[in-house]
């Protein structure tokens, strides 16, 4: 796995490094290459795409879905859309954050498979969904009630690895982050698209965000009585 891991992170820097390249040999080699590619979608997966959406019509993904691609049918679609509701200082910082959030994922990655994280890792979860499958615990995904019951049960008797516990923390920093940086932008996006979906789109909206929330809620919970004691 570790391998596999390294061979990723090798191959990335690879397509990089090409990508610079053609970049420094031909100024508009993004810009020809997005062309290329908005060409090729409308020729051979436009009409599926539509296909598919029309036939969600009635649900809260096919309106979003329809909304998306008639709102934004190019590149410079949305680069309309960022220039009408981003100003420049939140670009900067968008672009600052995001390339300190590359750098310190690329530091995590390398750092996870290099101290044998993979396999704890893939052990503990495995051991976890083992213990709470079972009874009226059917569905990982409805974590509260039986689910974290049984959660419960496994994690009293099994530490999370500190080195996933670091992944976890450093999650829930830049979620954090996000919220107290973007929070404000996000709502007033989502004002936006809210306006344009009908009332029952929006009404599924609410119960799918309180859903989540609860289900947030309990995992907050179980993380917060079981977190390893690391160094």
């Amino acid at each position: 796995v570790v391998s596999t891991q390294s061979t990723g992170v090798a191959c990335f820097n690879q397509v990089k490094k090409a990508v610079k390249k053609c970049m420094k040999k031909n100024k508009n080699f993004v810009d020809e290459t997005i062309a290329a590619a908005e060409i090729a979608y409308r020729a051979n997966a436009e009409a599926q795409v539509q296909d598919f959406v029309d036939s969600q019509a009635d649900t809260l993904f096919g309106e979003i879905a329809n909304l998306a691609m008639s709102e934004f049918s190019s590149a410079a679609d949305i680069k309309n859309f960022v220039d009408t509701y981003v100003s420049s200082n939140m670009k900067d910082q968008i672009k600052s954050d995001a390339e300190r959030a590359a750098a310190e994922v690329t530091k995590l990655a390398r750092g996870f498979c290099r101290s044998g994280c993979v396999d704890q890792t893939a052990s503990f979860v495995k051991g976890l969904f083992e213990s709470m499958h079972g009874g009226q615990c059917m569905d990982a995904t409805q974590f509260c009630g039986p689910c974290m019951e049984n959660a419960h049960g496994y994690l009293s008797e099994n530490s999370m690895p500190c080195c996933l516990n670091k992944l976890v923390k450093k999650g829930i920093e830049a979620y954090d982050y996000v919220a107290e940086s973007y929070g404000d932008k996000i709502d007033e996006w989502a004002d936006l698209v809210s306006a344009e979906l009908s009332d029952q789109a929006n009404a599924r909206a609410a119960e799918i965000r309180d859903e989540v929330l609860r289900q947030a809620e309990c995992i907050g919970a179980a993380y917060k009585e079981h977190r390893p004691r690391c160094a």
